[in-house]
């Protein structure tokens, strides 16, 4: 799926919101709040690709709290909302017998809290809704895009997965390991993540290694909280950012836990699932931009290969 059009847009919408917020909030005291937009798409690397997880949209609003007579005095929290988009591992296939995952939408809306003590450790928690199936709109919004586009219709999406609300919590633990420094230096955040509800439930362990001039935890744009109003506060650094997951559930894969049916196409979950991450960020006086190489392995034992996508993301701060 070609999304250039996309792209353009939400990074139009970014800057020109960034017309009403005057420069002079930042001489005065550090930003504290956040608009951030995401946006996933194998056409990115490749115009060849168009499937597995071939689209994925997000956007969230976040504030910044500080809370001196809390152990965790420092505080984001966020909202978000988003929709990713699966299909087989070609969005256009003519022949059924290929179909070798579920075709799905999922939609979703989740609050995050991240708490930040003394040391910079980071703990996060979260709680999010979510629906897999036809009431996620996947069909409608690639189907829009290919007519926008002018390229081929989706096929085979009277096929999706059964309609599936759910549930879910979430918990991400990550130290932080040296000092911040002024200067480009190599630092490494490590990663411990699960994630339980009806809609998917795992374990994720990894981190991330980074070149490049990066903030302390709770003021890095790694994090998306950077903060600061100077030259001096900018962050500019180089990541690799692998996890594994050890999967029990993933609704996207397997539909709903609660189904009464079998699904048109049966997929497999693959209990054992990396995605690795390599990209670039930079977090100026007002934005942060950011790009991504993501690999993935096959969420589904039933797919015929691995899949690589590009990731994009765009802040505007104030």
């Amino acid at each position: 799926m070609n999304l250039s059009c996309q792209i353009y847009c939400y990074t139009s919408v970014i800057l020109s919101a960034g017309s009403f917020f005057p420069s002079s909030i930042h001489a005065q005291e550090p930003l504290s709040r956040q608009v951030l937009i995401v946006t996933e798409n194998d056409g990115m690397i490749s115009a060849d690709n168009d499937g597995y997880y071939t689209n994925g949209v997000n956007i969230s609003y976040q504030w910044y709290l500080h809370r001196p007579e809390k152990r965790n005095a420092n505080r984001v929290q966020a909202l978000r909302m988003g929709q990713n988009i699966y299909t087989s591992r070609f969005s256009g296939e003519p022949r059924k017998e290929n179909l070798d995952r579920p075709i799905t939408g999922y939609l979703f809306a989740d609050y995050h809290q991240k708490l930040y003590n003394e040391k910079e450790r980071l703990l996060q928690w979260g709680i999010g809704v979510g629906v897999v199936g036809p009431h996620a709109f996947g069909k409608e919004v690639q189907s829009f895009v290919h007519r926008v586009v002018q390229i081929y219709k989706p096929t085979y999406w009277e096929l999706q997965l059964q309609n599936a609300f759910g549930f879910t919590a979430d918990i991400t633990w990550s130290p932080q390991i040296g000092k911040p420094n002024i200067h480009p230096h190599l630092e490494l955040k490590p990663q411990l993540s699960a994630t339980a509800g009806n809609l998917f439930n795992h374990i994720g362990i990894g981190g991330a290694l980074i070149y490049g001039k990066i903030h302390s935890n709770s003021t890095s744009a790694f994090w998306y909280n950077h903060r600061g109003f100077g030259k001096q506060d900018r962050e500019l650094f180089l990541y690799l950012y692998p996890v594994l997951y050890l999967k029990a559930y993933d609704a996207t894969v397997q539909g709903g836990m609660f189904k009464r049916s079998p699904e048109a196409i049966e997929g497999k979950l693959n209990p054992l699932f990396l995605n690795s991450r390599c990209g670039i960020m930079y977090a100026g006086n007002k934005f942060n931009l950011g790009a991504s190489f993501v690999y993935e392995s096959r969420q589904s034992l039933t797919q015929k290969s691995p899949q690589v996508y590009g990731s994009i993301q765009a802040a505007l701060l104030w």
